[in-house]
C-alpha cells in the first residue's frame, strides 16, 4: 500500500514539475509553444521514466 502512495505522489510531483518547466520555457521564449502538448508529453515522459526507475530501484534495495 505504501508503494502505491509513493508512486502516486511521484506522479503528481512529475506533473507539477513538467508544468513548471513548460511555463518557464514559454516565459523565456516570450510566447506559447506551438506544440505545447507534445513538448509537455516529452518532458513528462522523460521525468517519469527516470523517477519511477529510481523509485523502483530504491524500493527493491530496502
Amino acid at each position: 500500500m505504501t508503494e502505491v502512495l509513493l508512486f502516486t505522489l511521484n506522479a503528481v510531483l512529475i506533473y507539477l514539475l513538467a508544468d513548471w518547466i513548460i511555463r518557464t520555457m514559454e516565459t523565456r521564449k516570450g510566447e506559447v509553444l506551438k506544440n505545447r502538448q507534445v513538448v509537455f508529453f516529452v518532458v513528462f515522459l522523460a521525468l517519469a521514466l527516470v523517477s519511477f526507475n529510481l523509485l523502483r530501484t530504491l524500493l527493491t534495495s530496502l
